[in-house]
């Protein structure tokens, strides 16, 4: 269970609802990039098929694949290894700007019809909106430390 020890968000006057801690957040963002870091190591090809790849081009690209689990990893383990919230915040921040590359790459890829489907629209989406999420937690966590 995620400890609600984070800030009352107020509209009109009446508590919305309660957001986690910046270091919650963090730690759940490094988490789930350490996961999709070994899920793409684990299964590159799937891994890349999922943007709808076809196959013979994602076997092509396996060493993408695992460039990316390879960054994803070592920034998620940054995260969760960081010994004080500014140092926390950096590493979170990093993963949010590598989230927002992510997401503007696959779009270019849909554009131009190198990647598409629901599949990549939702990881673009999903990148997107971890990014939003990891530099509002780098936010928090800088203003704690």
């Amino acid at each position: 269970m995620v400890p609600l020890t984070g800030r009352v968000l107020r509209l009109s006057g009446q508590v919305a609802h309660r957001l986690p801690a910046a270091d919650t957040v963090a730690n759940g963002l490094g988490l789930g990039r350490v996961a999709i870091g070994v899920g793409f190591l684990a299964d590159p090809i799937s891994s890349v098929r999922v943007l709808g790849v076809d196959t013979g081009s994602a076997k092509r690209m396996t060493f993408l694949a695992r460039m990316a689990a390879g960054r994803d990893i070592v920034l998620g383990l940054g995260v969760l290894l960081a010994r004080s919230p500014e140092s926390k915040a950096g590493w979170v921040a990093a993963g949010a700007g590598a989230d927002v590359v992510d997401a503007v790459a696959i779009s270019a890829g849909m554009r131009s019809g190198t990647t598409g489907g629901a599949g990549a629209a939702g990881i673009s989406a999903g990148a997107l909106g971890a990014a939003l999420v990891g530099f509002w937690a780098a936010r928090g966590l800088r203003a704690r430390g």
